[in-house]
């Protein structure tokens, strides 16, 4: 069976006006995978259903696609980047991620799906056959958006 500790602050300050940082208190939830290819910082990063097992492929993420039938599983946004297959990435499985890859075209409260551009989120639309990934909190700016992840798992 699993373990887990969980620590969450609902300060934002240390009481003597000293800022945590961003990320501390909005309960974002990151999980550490294993890169099945290089994938960049802020890239929508998908379970790798190409890899060799069962249990390779529940811990190995490459960049979402929507045109790939390996890679539709959402997992999140890399936070870090992985420069070859075999790298540790750290994905904001949960909560806000800054600095997500977005579409040129998504605006603040649009439903965000895979987009056929690896790496990035696109706008959902009722023909999208994955689920919801997450919520755009502003207007993209040179496809960058904040972002609200949807957790998939």
């Amino acid at each position: 069976m699993a373990t887990n500790t969980i620590i969450q602050y609902l300060e934002t300050t240390d009481g003597e006006g000293t800022a945590y940082g961003v990320g501390v208190s909005n309960r974002r939830q990151v999980e550490t995978y294993i890169a099945g290819a290089a994938i960049a910082a802020n890239d929508l990063v998908a379970f790798d259903f190409s890899a060799s097992s069962d249990g390779a492929a529940a811990v190995t993420v490459i960049k979402a696609d929507a045109g790939s039938t390996d890679s539709v599983a959402v997992v999140g946004f890399a936070l870090n980047a992985a420069t070859a297959a075999g790298d540790k990435v750290d994905v904001t499985i949960a909560g806000i991620h800054i600095s997500a890859n977005v579409n040129g075209s998504v605006a603040k409260g649009d439903r965000l799906s895979i987009s056929a551009t690896g790496g990035q989120a696109d706008t959902y639309v009722n023909a999208d056959t994955v689920p919801i990934i997450g919520y755009a909190l502003e207007d993209d700016s040179g496809n960058i958006a904040s972002v609200m992840v949807i957790k998939q798992f």
